[in-house]
């Protein structure tokens, strides 16, 4: 009886390990922008997933990330650049089916017992990270990290950090010559 109550959860473990190794990340940029002239910058809030903590730690990778790369934040309306980080998480289904036949619960394709169908959802979620030249209001840089959150806090703190980690690897843009 143990082991029928056990399987669900152990797929699902497997399947929020598995998630952590698909984050996918993407960034654009206007190409006629000279990133070595933003140094500053001042954070906007942008949209949230629905909780408060993980919107926090986005927001405070997105800034770890930036002043990694040597620049400063500043107050609002101070800085060279506005950066907006958004958060958004939806819920996706995981439907498992285990037959009870000939000897035990099992994984089967055919046969003959009954079976029983678990739904499990979990948490998936996107971050973007939107900046802005503070001046003239106009985008200058986009990043996305797509499966970034999750529903367990350790995994989502690891995620997150991962993520904001990869989508700022080759941030800035190399900076053009004039």
């Amino acid at each position: 009886m143990k082991l029928k109550a056990l399987m669900p959860v152990a797929v699902l473990a497997l399947s929020a390990t598995a998630c952590g190794y698909s984050i996918q990340t993407a960034t654009d940029y206007d190409r006629t922008v000279n990133f070595g002239g933003y140094h500053t910058f001042f954070i906007m809030k942008g949209n949230s997933s629905g909780n408060a903590l993980l919107d926090q730690r986005a927001t405070e990778d997105v800034r770890r990330a930036l002043t990694s790369k040597g620049w400063a934040e500043v107050p609002e309306g101070k800085g060279r650049a506005a950066v907006v980080v958004h958060a958004a998480s939806k819920t996706q289904h995981v439907y498992e089916t285990f037959y009870d036949g000939w000897g035990g619960w099992r994984w089967r394709w055919v046969g003959m017992g009954r079976s029983t169908t678990y739904v499990q959802d979990y948490k998936v979620g996107t971050v973007v990270v939107d900046i802005f030249d503070a001046q003239t209001k106009q985008a200058i840089w986009h990043g996305f990290a797509a499966d970034a959150l999750s529903d367990n806090a350790k995994d989502n703190t690891e995620a997150t950090e991962q993520a904001i980690r990869k989508m700022f690897h080759e941030f800035p843009p190399e900076i053009l010559a004039r």
